[in-house]
């Protein structure tokens, strides 16, 4: 448990303690750290419902991370959230400060999103991709970017990978997917159309569906067998800004690694049977 003194920054905490909690505090957590704005103007019972568990479950995160009640965890929130602000503030009086303050950001987004990731999944989504007859990537805007770059990285390792940005395209080839393939589609807010339906019709069709995103709790996760938390970049970005992209990536990176580990497993235990 956090001690009352470490209680100053939730977020950094919570970041932490992600990884070692059940399922449903879990869940909880990574719609706190999506999305602290929204969490410090709602109630228990919404929390609750945003995030499909219960206030009970709400209130046991908060105790988890040292808070009396969810009041207090609010409280602590809104000033971790003020400090941020003020932080960036004083970063940004010059240029030097200005470049510091987005590598801070930039820095802080991966860290979380390492936080929040569960090597269980990561290496549940290397197994199932290891093994597709196809893997199809969407995205559109920055993230049809990424899907691009998700594509390369995956066709380098050996993997029949092929990314898509024009959702007509995307949804013609998914009418020819099965069980055997893997539908990974991309989204930053987490509520692009395009990307739900991408996986929609995927699920539809069998193949086993992954989402990338920067929304715990949003139709393209809904949509998804397993999701990947990126978490966003704070404070949230202007339009263009291609900044959210760096902890997609980053996911994308770790999620090689699990794959070029499995291959390499996989490679040396053939070389051990062919041993006479």
């Amino acid at each position: 448990m956090i001690m009352p003194n470490e209680q100053k920054a939730p977020l950094v905490h919570l970041a932490n303690a992600i990884g070692t909690m059940s399922e449903v505090s879990s869940r909880v957590g990574q719609y706190v750290l999506a999305n602290p704005e929204k969490v410090v103007h709602q109630t228990v019972a919404e929390l609750a419902e945003y995030t499909h568990s219960g206030q009970a479950s709400v209130l046991r995160l908060c105790r988890q991370l040292g808070f009396k009640g969810f009041s207090e965890f609010k409280l602590a929130l809104m000033a971790e959230l003020a400090a941020s602000e003020r932080s960036t503030a004083t970063d940004s009086d010059n240029e030097a400060d200005r470049y510091g303050a987005l590598l801070k950001r930039l820095t802080q987004s991966m860290q979380k999103t390492a936080y929040a990731l569960h090597a269980e999944q990561l290496l549940a989504i290397a197994v199932h991709m290891v093994k597709a007859r196809r893997i199809s990537v969407f995205g559109s805007g920055i993230s049809g970017l990424v899907s691009q770059l998700v594509s390369y990285r995956l066709m380098r390792l050996g993997l029949p990978a092929q990314a898509f940005q024009d959702p007509v395209l995307a949804h013609e080839v998914m009418t020819d997917v099965d069980k055997h393939c893997v539908a990974l589609g991309i989204s930053e807010s987490g509520v692009t159309l395009d990307t739900v339906e991408f996986l929609k019709r995927a699920r539809t069709a069998g193949a086993k569906t992954i989402a990338i995103t920067g929304r715990v709790n949003s139709p393209v996760a809904q949509a998804a067998d397993l999701v990947l938390l990126a978490v966003p970049i704070e404070p949230l970005t202007i339009g263009g800004d291609i900044s959210p992209a760096i902890s997609k990536i980053y996911l994308v990176e770790l999620l090689a690694m699990a794959i070029a580990d499995l291959s390499h497993a996989g490679r040396q235990r053939n070389e051990r049977s062919k041993t006479p």
